[in-house]
Formats: C-alpha cells, sequence, structure tokens
C-alpha cells in the first residue's frame, strides 16, 4: 500500500544568498503550511502512513534543533518556537495515519563532508548538482580556504550534529512508525555502506573510531556502557519503529528508487518500497507539475504484483502547498485504491511472475487477484490463468462491481475467464479468482521430527530448530567441516514439489544437495546445487517426488566463519511459482562471471540473484563485462539491464553456446543508464553478456540487474 513524503526544503542557494534574498520569504510564506491538508490528502490517496522529510542534504532542520551548528525553522527570522516537524506528527495521528521521519545524515554545509579524513574538497568538484558554475567548491562552501583548516574536525562537528538531531526527533514526538534514512555516501559518491565507517550506523559506535562523538551529543547503553550507534540510538527509543537500509546498516526494508516502472520477479527475500516522485521531474518543487495518471498507476500497479509496497513524493511549494496537478493524479489513484481496496491492501504479490507490460497477480488466502495492466493483449475481454495445479475454482468475479463473470478449465488445470469489462480501470483491471484452497501451500514440515549428523548441543543449535517456524532459532552443526546433513521425517510418504531453506549467514554461497527417500535408506537426489554460487540467504529449489524423509547435506561455500548452519527447513507439496509460466527471467540465479569485480562484495552474482538493492562493479576501466550462463541453449529475445548511477554509455549485448565465440545482437554508443529495456533481440545461446566499451563516469560500470528474456 501507498505511503506519502513531503519535501518543504528552502531554496538550494549558497548560504549567503539564502540568507540575504530567501530566507525571510521563506519564513513567513512557510507558516501557511498546513499539516492537516497533507494529512487529509494521504488519506485520500489512501495511505497508510506519512513521511515528513525533517532534514534533507543541504542541511535545514524542520525543528528547532539545539546543537550550536545547525540551520532550523527555530532560528531567525522564522517566528521563535516554529516546529515544522511537531505540526506534522500531531496532524497525521489525529488522522489516523501512521507517523514517519526522514532524515539525511549527509550536510553539505559542511566543508568536511567533501572529504572527512582531512584532505582539501576534490578538484574538480565530483558532481555538477552540488557546484556553482565556474568553482571547483560546493555551492555551500563559505569564506577563504586557509591552508590550516582542520576537514577532518569539521567532519567530527557534522557527525556530532547527525547524534544530536536523531536523538531529539526519536525522544522529542512521542511515538515514530517509521525512521526514513536518506544517504549514508560520503562527498558525493559510493554508497550508504561505503560511508558507515564514518557514521556508525549500526547498533553500536566504535571507541576508537577516528571521529568520535561527545557525550553531550551521543548516549551511551545503560546496561552495558557501550556507544550507541545511529540505529542502537533509535531503538532504544522508539523499539516498534521499523528503518529502511539507506542509513548504511541493514534496516527492515530495502528501497528500490526511481520513477521508472518496476520490471522482472517478484522481489522475493524481504520486504522492498518501491520510492518515487509524483512530479516526474524531481524530488522537491518544481512547479504546478506532475506524472499522468496512467504514468502513475505503472508504476503504483507494477510495485504491487512484485510484492512491493510504495512510497510516493510530493513537493510542496514554499507555502506548503501541495500543487494541483500532483493532488489532482494522487486523489485519482485514491479512487482506484478505494474501489479495488480487497485486491490492495493486505495482499501479497504473486503467486506468479508477471508478465512484463501485460499482467501479473496479488493474493490473499484463497484468492488471486489478475491485474490485466494497459498493455495486455490476451484477447481483450479474456483471461486465462497459468496452471492452477491441485487446487480448483470455486468463483471468479469482477472487483469493482462485485459481478460474477464466466470460466471455463482447459489443460494443465488452467481457467480461463471471460466477459470482463476493460473500460472502469484500463491501467488496471483487476479480476478476483477463488480457490478451494488457500493460495500459499503449507509447510509440512513444521513441527516434523528432525535428525542431523552433527548438532552444536553447547548453543541450543538443535535439529529440531530448523522446522519450529522461527527464524532466530537454529541447527547448526558442531564444527565446520562440509558433509553435515539435517534431515525431517514427514510421518508417512507424502508427494513433495519443492523445498526453501533459511541459511543462517546472509551474503555466502552455500552449496548442498537436497535428497529424498520413502524408507531412510535408500535415497535420491531431488535437487543438487553443490556448484551454487548464489549468496541468496534464502533458497528454494523445485521439484517433483514422493518421500517421507528429506535430508539437507551441505556440500561446500564454508570457511571459519561460515559452519553448516539452517535457521528454517521448510518442505511442500506445491511449488512456490509454477515453472510453466512464459516470460520468466532466464537469468535469474544462474552462475555469473565477469571480467572484473571492484571489490569481493560487488560480485557479478549480485546481477542476477533477484535483489534490486545489491549489484555487480567492475574495475575503473574499458572495456569490462558481464555475463550469465542460463544452463542451456536458449532463445533471447529482449534483455533488461538496471543500471546503478555508473553505467555505460557505447555496449554490446553478445550471445554465445560456448563463452568463447560470441555474436551480438545489439549495440549502442548512446546508453543513457536507469533501467534500460531492450527488446526485439534475435539470437541463441547459452551464455550472455554485456560487453562495454565507454563509461558514462569516471568510475566503473554498475549494475543491479541483468534479467534475460526468451520474449
Amino acid at each position: 500500500m501507498p505511503s506519502a513524503t513531503a519535501t518543504a526544503d528552502p531554496e538550494l542557494e549558497p548560504p549567503e544568498i539564502y540568507r540575504a534574498q530567501y530566507a525571510a520569504s521563506f519564513a513567513t510564506q512557510s507558516q501557511s503550511y498546513n499539516p492537516t491538508a497533507w494529512a487529509q490528502l494521504a488519506k485520500d490517496l489512501g495511505a497508510a502512513q506519512v513521511v515528513l522529510t525533517t532534514r534533507h542534504h543541504e542541511g535545514f532542520a524542520l525543528w528547532p534543533s539545539g546543537h550550536p551548528n545547525a540551520r532550523t525553522s527555530g532560528d531567525a527570522p522564522f517566528p521563535a518556537g516554529a516546529d515544522f516537524a511537531k505540526g506534522h506528527v500531531n496532524a497525521v495521528r489525529a488522522a489516523g495515519l501512521r507517523v514517519g521521519l526522514y532524515y539525511s545524515p549527509i550536510d553539505w554545509r559542511y566543508p568536511g563532508y567533501y572529504d572527512v579524513t582531512g584532505a582539501k574538497p576534490p578538484s574538480p568538484a565530483l558532481t555538477s548538482d552540488c557546484v556553482l558554475p565556474n568553482s571547483l567548491y560546493p555551492w555551500n562552501y563559505e569564506g577563504t580556504d586557509p591552508a590550516g583548516f582542520d576537514y577532518h574536525e569539521d567532519a567530527r562537528t557534522m557527525k556530532n550534529e547527525v547524534y544530536q538531531s536523531v536523538k531529539e526527533l526519536v525522544t522529542d514526538y512521542g511515538a515514530v512508525d517509521d525512521f526514513w534514512w536518506d544517504g549514508g555516501w560520503l562527498a558525493q559518491q559510493g554508497t550508504d555502506a561505503a560511508g558507515s565507517f564514518f557514521w556508525e550506523p549500526g547498533q553500536y559506535r566504535d571507541p576508537g573510531n577516528g571521529w568520535l562523538v561527545d557525550a553531550a551529543y551521543g548516549e551511551d547503553e545503560s546496561s552495558t556502557g557501550k556507544p550507541l550507534g545511529l540505529t542502537g540510538l533509535v531503538r532504544r527509543h522508539q523499539p516498534n519503529a521499523v528503518a529502511n537500509s539507506r542509513s548504511g546498516w541493514v534496516g527492515d526494508y530495502d528501497i528500490e528508487e526511481g520513477g521508472y516502472v518496476s520490471t522482472g520477479p517478484i522481489r522475493f527475500g524481504g520486504l522492498v518500497q518501491k520510492a518515487f516522485s509524483i512530479s516526474g521531474t524531481t524530488w522537491g518543487y518544481d512547479g504546478d507539475v506532475a506524472m499522468s495518471f496512467s504514468q502513475a498507476m505503472a508504476v503504483f500497479v507494477n510495485a504491487f504484483v512484485r510484492d512491493m509496497c510504495v512510497i510516493v513524493n510530493v513537493g510542496p511549494g514554499a507555502t506548503g502547498t501541495v500543487p494541483g496537478k500532483q493532488a489532482a493524479v494522487l486523489r485519482q489513484v485514491g479512487g482506484f485504491m478505494s474501489v479495488n481496496s480487497e485486491a490492495l491492501y493486505s495482499t501479497r504479490g504473486g503467486p506468479w511472475n508477471p508478465v512484463e507490460g501485460q499482467y501479473g497477480f496479488t493474493f490473499t488466502n484463497q484468492t488471486v487477484y489478475a491485474h490485466l495492466l494497459a498493455g495486455y493483449r490476451g484477447g481483450g475481454s479474456s483471461f486465462t490463468t497459468p496452471s492452477l495445479g491441485d487446487a480448483k475454482v470455486t468463483s471468479v468475479y469482477d472487483v469493482v462491481s462485485k459481478n460474477p463473470l464466466s470460466f471455463t478449465t482447459s489443460g494443465g488445470n488452467s481457467v480461463t475467464v471471460t466477459g470482463i469489462d476493460r473500460t472502469r480501470h484500463p491501467d488496471d483491471t483487476i479480476v478476483a479468482i477463488v480457490l478451494d484452497r488457500p493460495v500459499v501451500p503449507t509447510d509440512i514440515a513444521r513441527g516434523a521430527t528432525a535428525t542431523a549428523d552433527s548438532v552444536e548441543t553447547a548453543h541450543g543449535n538443535l535439529a529440531a530448530n530448523a522446522v519450529d517456524g522461527d527464524t532466530s532459532t537454529r541447527w547448526c552443526a558442531a564444527d565446520g567441516s562440509t558433509g553435515h546433513w539435517l534431515q525431517v521425517d514427514l510421518g508417512s510418504v507424502r508427494p513433495v514439489a519443492g523445498a526453501r531453506i533459511a541459511w543462517e549467514q546472509p551474503d555466502n554461497a552455500y552449496r548442498f544437495r537436497i535428497d529424498g527417500s520413502s524408507d531412510g535408506s535408500t535415497w535420491s537426489t531431488l535437487a543438487d546445487r553443490t556448484g551454487n554460487s548464489t549468496a541468496a540467504q534464502v533458497q528454494a529449489p523445485t521439484f517433483t517426488a514422493q518421500a517421507r524423509y528429506l535430508r539437507v547435506t551441505v556440500t561446500g561455500g564454508l570457511s571459519s566463519s561460515v559452519w553448516a548452519s539452517i535457521r528454517s527447513f521448510e518442505v511442500y507439496d506445491r511449488p512456490f511459482l509454477d515453472p510453466s509460466l512464459s516470460g520468466g527471467d532466464l537469468a535469474l540465479g544462474r552462475p555469473a562471471g565477469s571480467s572484473s569485480n571492484e571489490n569481493s562484495s560487488l560480485v557479478a552474482a549480485n546481477a542476477f540473484d533477484g535483489n534490486p538493492t545489491t549489484r555487480w562493479s567492475g574495475q575503473f576501466s574499458d572495456p569490462q563485462w558481464l555475463q550469465v550462463d542460463l544452463g542451456s541453449t536458449q532463445t533471447v529475445g529482449r534483455v533488461v539491464l538496471n543500471w546503478e548511477y555508473s553505467h555505460a554509455t557505447a555496449y554490446q549485448l553478445q550471445v554465445s553456446d560456448d563463452a568463447s565465440n560470441w555474436t551480438t545482437v545489439y549495440s549502442t554508443t548512446s546508453g543513457n543508464g536507469g533501467v534500460e529495456n531492450i527488446s526485439g533481440l534475435s539470437g541463441s545461446g547459452r551464455y550472455v553478456r554485456m560487453y562495454g566499451t565507454a563509461r558514462a563516469t569516471q568510475w566503473s560500470y554498475s549494475r543491479y540487474s541483468m534479467e534475460v528474456f526468451s520474449s
């Protein structure tokens, strides 16, 4: 379901110009700010919470912060006590919505931000978005640049202000439901995680860190005396709040940012929030501009069918008024949300992957909702589902009118629905398909008898922990050797169609094999992942068999710090997704390779793991390539490239049967980055690669994902 953010930053001008020309007028105009109207707009949209941008990268705080360096709404020329955050929190709570607070640790006001280690800002400056014309320095750089300026200490002062600010936000405004971080990168480059050494966003700070937080601005854990990091500070005062991962630390959910339409498979493995601006241009005020209703719907719905929630940004002007075109589009979307609420709220994306630009699914309990999108070409008023396996359809109806629809069952137990009215909501016509059983299959291993060849009993990591339905407990072997196994007894011979393993450690490519047996003596291999290179914490191989016993044997991927250890071993009598569904990503989870990796965490497999927050990045040189092994020769009709900021301007897409002799199926010298959906390809091969010959930046080729489709 959607949430909403509101941005109310002053003009991004050099500080001296802001103070002289804009501060007084902004202080006066901003008093028209009406948070009650914002909360009502969020309700009209159908949002569940509203997040206020309390401070953006330019460092202006919308509350009267107590740090001596803070630039805030409590300063002249603002009226004494002006507190926009307080108005937001009170209005949102009164509207019955959840309260969110956005905060950016980045602060462009500090010269030390541009090199926390102590050197001068880079020359020429890194990015044009924060540099004045004909200047070597950031737009907010004030004064002379004496040789003796202490950039390191300036950065430490900035860090002190961050800790003071966060402490105020989590203690002065009552319960906060969502703490929305934005950015831990330093000097306008790199990743959030790359800046974590400086901000210390985890539970604790390091007493030996080179940028210590003064006692007046930080806090210590009362029980241990350990200094709290940013997440520790939030958790201490707001234990029920969720937070994203944008601080540089592991969060409760990930962000997929941008106004592009999401593509690819369902976002398995964790909650992902789609964040975009309804203006279609910028995250702040840009006049009375907005996406069209159809453009906005495409972003919303393509997120929902991929099991993502949505947060939509609005950019009010200086008076705090949301531009009319943005408000109108949000209310249009809200109308759609209202009449289709049963298919959107309290649902999940799936159970089948969407087909790009045509249709996707959400579901709850025993009902699957088919979303027919604007580009649906499947016969106008009719729609055929993928195979329903052993489930039967009891009824089908139009979600808006609730009128029943005719349906017939065809081969493979798929169902064809007819008489669908596409005229009311052509951007997303939703049909409800009610089954005779729950959509999600039951874990038939939960609570069953589990045994293992080796158990770390000293720490209570018993075999039964892997089938207790609790991922905070685990089974672990007694040593770090390979070959250890975990076994579950289902009680009788039963049909099995797949398993799901949640490993103890994330970001580790465990290698394993799953075997099945009807008597516990004679075993057959059901899934062989002994060559696995996918570093996904949750893996779900599918297979078809009759078995009473299932055993997972860990064959590799271990080290001195990683042992055979499983948080959850689940077994199912139905597959999670129908493998016969056409149009799936052929590259998902397949073995990958590259010409180089920027470092040990930015590896090729990240581009094929289905996780939109991980990425591959190569060395800072040309050429570089990224390739995937599809396992067998496949027709390649479309490739989707999701670039990070560092993208290619010139590259080829190539196919090969042997990874030695390559055929180019696409070539460009004008790549724009972002998400490039390259269709109409004609070729086939077992291997597909992107061969980059020119970079758009001085850094690397960097990509979140590379998806390969047959059509």
